[in-house]
């Protein structure tokens, strides 16, 4: 990807606010792929029944793989599931498997043959395999357990509403330390899928509406500034606004065929949040001076 063409106040603003406002607030979902089986007009899948459920908890941001790269497989048809395993793991703090269908079984066996990715699966499986001298209990499920027998979590299809809850308790635990780990720890980085979903909307929060093409060359720059690659920042940039919308934080429309994006009211109130949240010296004197340096680029 080439260079971009903003002008040096632009560039300045958008590395302060990724510097001074980005990366000093403290996150406080925990993101977990949800992988299992689709539901039928007959049954609904156990994934969908847990979705259900931990979609009401407020920490917690559950995702569907094939929700938020559906647009990238249909115009890719050399991209499937498997072959994103990898990226898959690097934009998301847990991988939960719900085996109960031919291709969560798949899934199982990819992400713990990854020694990348094994380390992130949570495998939920029926009580009643507990004991099965099969493939899947002598392989993926006694390698994690390996690793942690506490990530393979056995459940009742007839007390889905205990699997939820123990479910919880471990989400609730893992963003429990990633927080602690992240005081200690490097800063944010937004070359991820869970980092332009926060850094997007601070950008349009400051910036108004954007075209997508200024939005993309905004998200160029930054990631030639911090030295990050370039490789997957289409993927992530489709991603993270797949997930924005489906949060309702942003809208869109056309004009003059350009697609314009800006805060909802939802998403001003998040970033209010953000902001309100984060602790500095002279926050406001930082914020106003943003925001007028952006006013007065923009009309003289």
């Amino acid at each position: 990807m080439s260079g971009t063409s903003l002008d040096r106040r632009t560039k300045d603003t958008i590395t302060k606010i990724h510097d001074e406002i980005y990366e000093k607030f403290n996150r406080t979902y925990i993101d977990v792929f949800l992988c299992g089986g689709a539901s039928s007009h007959k049954d609904i899948s156990t994934r969908d029944l847990v979705r259900k459920e931990l979609d009401k908890k407020k920490n917690i941001r559950i995702l569907y793989p094939e929700d938020i790269f559906i647009e990238i497989l249909n115009k890719d048809k050399d991209s499937n599931l498997l072959s994103l395993e990898k990226f898959l793991a690097n934009n998301c703090d847990i991988i939960c498997i719900i085996c109960e269908s031919a291709g969560s079984l798949v899934e199982l066996g990819a992400f713990t043959n990854n020694d990348e990715t094994i380390n992130k699966v949570i495998a939920v499986i029926e009580e009643k395999r507990k004991k099965d001298k099969s493939f899947i209990m002598l392989g993926p499920i006694k390698m994690i357990k390996r690793k942690n027998k506490n990530n393979v979590v056995f459940y009742s299809k007839d007390k889905i509403s205990i699997l939820n809850d123990n479910l919880d308790k471990m989400f609730s635990t893992n963003r429990i330390n990633k927080i602690n780990a992240s005081k200690s720890s490097e800063k944010r980085t937004v070359n991820s899928l869970i980092g332009l979903y926060y850094f997007i909307p601070i950008l349009f929060f400051f910036f108004g509406s954007l075209k997508s093409d200024t939005l993309l060359e905004y998200l160029t720059f930054i990631f030639q500034e911090k030295g990050f690659s370039h490789k997957d920042l289409n993927m992530l940039y489709k991603a993270s606004l797949r997930l924005l919308y489906k949060d309702r934080y942003i809208s869109s429309n056309s004009i003059n065929k350009n697609i314009m994006y800006k805060l909802t009211e939802k998403g001003y109130e998040n970033v209010n949040n953000i902001l309100a949240n984060i602790k500095m010296p002279n926050k406001t004197k930082l914020l106003d001076w943003i925001k007028f340096g952006i006013m007065n680029h923009k009309y003289y």
